[in-house]
């Protein structure tokens, strides 16, 4: 089986993040139901890849706690932005 490349796998690993995180923004059941078959065949595909299975979940885990966490920064500095505008 031909290896994939780190190209590859990266945006497969996009795609797993940016799935994971609109299912996480309340998606309808109906919608997070398809949403997380995307996630399980994308993620069946890297396990049977042979790259490592394990790595490739660590990686897309640090991804998701860096968008969640810069989305939170930003959040968190319009904060007393839109408080002064409401003054």
């Amino acid at each position: 089986m031909p290896s994939l490349s780190e190209r590859e796998l990266a945006a497969w690993r996009r795609k797993i993040v940016d799935t994971r995180l609109r299912i996480s923004n309340d998606e309808p059941p109906k919608s997070a139901r398809g949403l997380w078959a995307i996630v399980d065949a994308i993620e069946a595909c890297i396990k049977i890849s042979g790259a490592n299975f394990d790595e490739q979940m660590e990686l897309v885990d640090r991804e998701i706690e860096e968008r969640l966490t810069r989305s939170r920064g930003i959040k968190a500095r319009r904060i007393p932005y839109l408080q002064r505008i409401r003054l």
